[in-house]
Formats: structure tokens, C-alpha cells, sequence
């Protein structure tokens, strides 16, 4: 270990004038644009916004704003997770915000003409009597951030660039490479000349880095990234007959597999949004993200994914609740909420990870963790019959008392995966247990939940809560449907429904994007399709078009709308497991109930991966109305 010579300040995440505004949330800005969106000046004007992206070594969060008059500002905050400036901490990893260059062409600045985005961030500028092109991406593999600027000269003239190179010593707290780490913007002026004429082109390349990255090593990276852009996109093709939601599912798809990365303790995929890497959680990533990476088919996915499982194994005792997260890179843990009803997220997760990709050798190994996890998980069902806990995954921002709808829910479904990864095993008395205890606990979410809120019949979150909560929509995601008119009512009542998305409690501003993903595919999955379509449209439109693009966020004001990754997977999930009603039920088995919304004629998706094979979904509406699957 090294101890710092003086003290690391980490650098805002967001410069203040990039905050989300939620009154723009359904104002269209940006538009469909070859695979990506666009956003010319005109509708540019006074806005900001933030885009994440990320590597196997670096994540980048880029803020930019245009104002009336076509100037703007990048600002590029950048994050190393596996160079730890505060050991075993969870927000311990190297940060910097890097300045890039500005230009003038004959004495002009740079003023902005339009905003592109495909998984790279393009700015397309004029000054003058040039074009100018700025892609801005990640290093596939490097602790770096890729800036590269294309420059069409339409006149003859002269090229100023202003701050064109810098460099700096930052010595961290601690580092796991035995060197010092040297933060460094470099820029790389190609043609290495002022004076141009009409009709040339000059280029130049910047690295912003934290470890030495040369030119050479640049030069590639553009077609990395869309390479890999590429192949994600042939990995669980979905198309509908919504265009928009087609994108939103690429862009979803994007983000939770790029937000991955290389540690000491292996691949781990994080949440990200300027805080959250080199780290796991059993809401993000055993109950979010891991059971959509199953049926994926991204190998790096997929090992993460068991590497996250086997980590959290290895916290799993009879007597005490699975830890919340385990953080700086597998060196520490932070459990600052308690019990959250993570054992429950945890076997939730694993079980369904396991029977979707059929793997019985991994599911043999693990078999006798998640039967002690269960025992713990049924050591805290209460005389209500419903699981008790100390929070939710919410962390006590909101009240969920001894014992919430959110903890029975997901302790449901687990127990309903373990009763067919038993029967997998021919362990037949065992999964009866399980089935028994499923059937409890769907029980007391009936006799214990079930309440009229705010005048609707729907479900109360917890006994000491009287208003109404966007996680009423948490049953109807496993098929408890007893009230799921009441729900669907609150759910889009103005208590809770926004433009910007559901409100976490009504009467409130905070809002999640989990909860609506969520209910989105519970108003699907209940056969309430027709409802979930137009809220679906509704969302999509506003996370691919508006304020905020283009990926599914975590919270709102908390996190200025950082778009965490396991959101993103939540987005998918919404096709596969409401419309197409996908399930696992054991190493070779399914079910599927598809539930296609009256306006649509199809569902395709290609490259579904389930026991290791891939299969293509074909939902068609036939001439008489019967929806049938055809499946190859």
C-alpha cells in the first residue's frame, strides 16, 4: 500500500448545470437516426444532458449543454474502477474530469449543429469555414477515454486549438499496481500544422488516461466499440412493431453489458452513475440483471454473473442475512441497511440463473448454499406468514416497516425456483417443502397486504404505510393477480403516474425507474396488456426522445438520473418475461404465456439462449384473433 502525499478530492460527477429536469420529461428532442438517435441545434437549444459508457477498465459519464446560440460545453468525467484511492470503500475509485480542446477556425469558435448517439457520442460543429466531428468513447480494454476529431476544411485558413496538451501526477491513496498512477490528457495533432487549405482534412486524437496508452494503441478503438455495439445487437434480437421500442431494447441490451468490469476478483458488473463500480449488489446484479444475462448470451456476462453468485455464496449462513453488496473489488462489504430481504434476492436470482442456462453441474455445486439461504429466509416468516426484514431495497429512504410487500414477493417467486431445482434433482419431498412454502407466503401477502389505499383495492407496502407505493406492482410480476384492477388503477392513477415515471410514494417527487419497469411487466405478465402498451410507449418516447436520453435511469432528484446498468436489463425484461411470459422450470423446460397487445400483430426474438441452445420466438396474431407462438 501507498499512502498519499496529500488528499485525493474526487470531482463532481455532473457539472451543475447538467440536472435532469423532469417538467421536459415528454418534450421531443432527439430522433431516430440510423441505429442511434439524433438532435439538431434547433431543438438543442438550452439543453443539457448526460450519457454513460463504459469499458472493461473505465467508465465515462459525458455532460453537455447547448445554449441559444449554438456554444457548448463537454464535460467528461471519467472513472478507473479498479485503482482504489480510498481502500475497501465503496466509492473508493479513481475519478478525474479531463478538459478537452476548443477550437477557433479565422477567429471563430465552435458552434454546434447536432448531437448523435449509437453507443458512441458524436458532436457535429462548424466554425467558421470548417466541419468539425468529435466521437467520444471508451477504451474496449484500457483505462482511458477515447476523444477523436475529424475537421473538413470548406475555405483556407487558420486552426487554433486552445489547452491542446496537458498532463499531471496524481498520487492515490492506494493503487493494487505497484507505480504511481499518472493521470494524463494527451493530444495527438495529426497533421501537425495551422494553415489549411480548402477541401483538406486534419484529425486529431486525445487520450485521457490513467495509465500509459499510446497513440497506436487508439487507433482501433472506434471500430472495438462499434464491433462490439454490433455483436450486442445480434444477441437477443427483439423486434416489434414499435421502432422506438425496437432501439430502446438495443440501447437497454448497450448498457447492461457494457458496465462490466475487470477486478482483482474477477468480472463484476456495477450500477455505475459516478459511484457505484468494481462492485455487486443483490438487487442490481443477483436479482436485475444476472437472470436477464442468462438467456443473453454474452460470455463476459455470463461469467460475471457466476462470479457474483459465488462471491455472495460465500457470505450465506443460516442465522443471518446475505450482506447488501460486496464492494472494492471483493475486499469489503457494506451492509449500511441491514436485512433488505437480500437472502431472498439472492435465491431469486440464483435459481432462475441456474434453470434458465441449465447448468447442472454449477446448480449441483451451489444446491446446498441456497437451501441454507432458504433456512434463513424461513427463520423470518412471522406469524403473518410474510417475511420479516429490517428495509428493502430501497435502504429505508421510504418507509417499509418490520416486513414489506417487496421482501414476500421476491421470497415467493425463490421459493417457487427452488421447488423445480429440487425436482431437478429428483429431490421430491424437498420441493414439496417448497411449494408449501410458496403457497404461504402467497398467502400472507394476501391476508397481510391486501388492503384498500387512497381508495383503491390494492396492497399496502407495509403495515406502518398509508400511501400508496409504485411496488403495489410487485405481485402481479409473479402472477398474483387477485387485485391486480385495483393495482393497475393506482398504478396509473395521478398519484403515482407522472410523465417522468412513477412516483415512489404518492404525494412525493422521488421516482424510481425500477418500479415502473417493474410494473410494466406485471401489467403484461397479469394480461393487462393493452394498459402496459401505453404506458410502455409513453416511457420509451420519453427516455429515447426527451430530456434525458437514452437509457432507463435509477432515481430522481437522488443521482441527477444516473443511469445505472441493471435498470437497463430491466428494460428487456419487460419483452421477455411480460409480453412473451417467459419462466424457467428446469434444466430443459419453460413455460410461456404470451400476452401481445391487441395493436400488435407480433413479437420476433431472435437468439434466445436457454440450456446453452439458442431459439427464436415467433408470437403471431392470427386472421381469427389466436395468438400462437411458433418456436425454431
Amino acid at each position: 500500500m501507498k499512502l498519499c502525499k496529500k488528499e485525493y478530492k474526487k470531482p463532481p460527477t455532473f457539472p451543475k448545470w447538467a440536472g435532469v429536469n423532469p417538467e421536459l420529461a415528454d418534450k421531443k428532442i432527439y430522433y431516430l437516426y440510423k441505429n442511434g438517435i439524433k438532435a439538431d441545434f434547433g431543438d438543442l437549444k438550452n439543453h443539457s444532458n448526460h450519457i454513460e459508457m463504459a469499458g472493461f477498465r473505465a467508465s465515462s459519464i459525458i455532460s453537455y449543454r447547448v445554449n441559444n446560440s449554438g456554444d457548448f460545453d463537454i464535460y467528461r468525467f471519467v472513472v478507473f474502477p479498479s485503482i482504489r484511492v480510498n481502500p475497501n470503500n465503496t466509492h473508493g475509485s479513481l475519478c478525474e474530469h479531463f478538459e478537452g480542446v476548443s477550437l477557433r477556425f479565422n477567429g471563430e469558435n465552435e458552434r454546434i449543429k447536432s448531437i448523435e448517439f449509437n453507443g458512441i457520442l458524436t458532436f457535429n460543429s462548424v466554425a467558421g469555414g470548417v466541419k468539425i466531428t468529435r466521437k467520444i468513447l471508451p477504451f474496449r480494454d484500457k483505462c482511458a477515454l477515447l476523444e477523436e476529431i475529424e475537421i473538413t476544411f470548406e475555405s483556407d485558413g487558420k486552426l487554433e486549438i486552445e489547452n491542446a496538451f496537458s498532463k499531471r501526477i496524481v498520487e492515490p491513496e492506494y493503487t493494487p499496481y505497484d507505480y504511481d498512477i499518472e493521470l494524463k490528457k494527451e493530444t495527438y495533432f495529426i497533421d501537425k500544422k495551422s494553415q489549411f487549405s480548402k477541401n483538406e482534412k486534419a484529425h486529431i486524437r486525445i487520450i485521457y488516461s490513467a495509465e500509459n496508452v499510446s497513440f497506436d494503441d487508439a487507433e482501433n478503438e472506434v471500430n472495438k466499440r462499434l464491433a462490439f455495439i454490433s455483436e450486442n445487437a445480434g444477441r437477443l434480437k427483439i423486434t416489434t412493431p414499435s421502432s422506438n421500442i425496437n432501439l430502446e431494447c438495443e440501447f437497454a441490451k448497450l448498457r447492461a453489458s457494457e458496465s462490466i468490469f475487470k477486478t482483482k476478483n474477477g468480472l463484476m458488473h456495477a450500477p455505475g452513475g459516478g459511484n457505484y463500480y468494481a462492485a455487486l449488489w443483490t438487487n442490481d446484479q443477483c436479482e436485475y440483471a444476472n437472470p436477464f444475462f442468462a438467456y443473453l448470451g454474452y460470455d463476459k456476462a455470463n461469467e460475471q454473473s457466476l462470479n457474483c453468485y459465488d462471491l455472495f455464496s460465500k457470505l450465506v449462513y443460516d442465522d443471518r442475512a446475505v450482506l447488501t453488496s460486496i464492494c472494492a473489488e471483493g475486499e469489503d462489504f457494506w451492509n449500511g441497511a441491514g436485512d433488505r430481504g437480500d437472502t431472498s434476492m439472492f435465491v431469486y436470482g440464483f435459481t432462475r440463473y441456474l434453470l434458465t442456462t441449465g447448468d447442472r453441474k454449477n446448480a449441483e455445486k451451489y444446491l446446498d448454499k441456497l437451501e441454507t439461504a432458504c433456512r434463513y429466509i424461513e427463520s423470518k416468516i412471522n406469524e403473518s406468514k410474510v417475511v420479516q426484514s429490517d428495509s428493502d431495497e430501497l435502504e429505508n429512504r421510504f418507509e417499509s416497516g418490520s416486513a414489506n410487500l417487496s421482501t414476500a414477493v421476491i421470497t415467493y417467486d425463490a421459493f417457487l425456483s427452488m421447488m423445480y431445482l429440487e425436482k431437478e434433482f429428483g429431490n421430491t419431498e424437498k420441493s414439496e417443502k417448497y411449494r408449501q412454502l410458496s403457497n404461504l407466503i402467497k398467502q400472507g401477502i394476501e391476508e397481510y397486504f391486501e388492503a384498500n389505499v387512497e381508495g383503491f383495492e390494492t396492497y399496502r407496502y407495509c403495515e406502518e404505510e398509508s400511501k400508496l407505493r409504485s411496488w403495489i406492482c410487485l405481485p402481479l410480476t409473479v402472477g398474483i393477480n387477485r387485485r391486480k384492477e385495483g393495482t393497475i388503477a393506482a398504478l396509473k392513477s395521478e398519484k403515482l403516474k407522472k410523465p417522468c415515471g412513477l412516483l415512489t410514494r404518492s404525494g412525493e417527487q422521488t421516482y424510481w425507474d425500477r418500479s415502473l419497469l417493474y410494473a410494466l411487466r406485471g401489467m403484461f405478465n397479469c394480461g393487462s396488456a393493452g394498459d402496459a402498451l401505453e404506458m410502455l410507449e409513453e416511457y420509451t418516447f420519453s427516455r429515447l426522445f426527451c430530456s434525458h436520453v437514452p437509457y432507463p435511469i435509477e432515481a430522481f432528484p437522488e443521482g441527477n438520473g444516473a443511469q445505472l446498468s441493471a435498470e437497463a436489463a430491466l428494460y428487456v425484461r419487460i419483452i421477455t418475461e411480460g409480453i412473451l411470459g417467459f419462466r424457467p422450470t428446469g434444466f430443459n423446460s419453460f413455460e410461456i404465456h404470451p400476452n401481445l397487445p391487441e395493436k400488435w400483430d407480433f413479437l420476433k426474438i431472435e437468439n434466445f439462449v436457454f440450456a446453452g441452445e439458442k431459439i427464436n420466438f415467433d408470437v403471431i396474431r392470427e386472421q381469427d384473433g389466436r395468438v400462437v407462438v411458433r418456436q425454431s
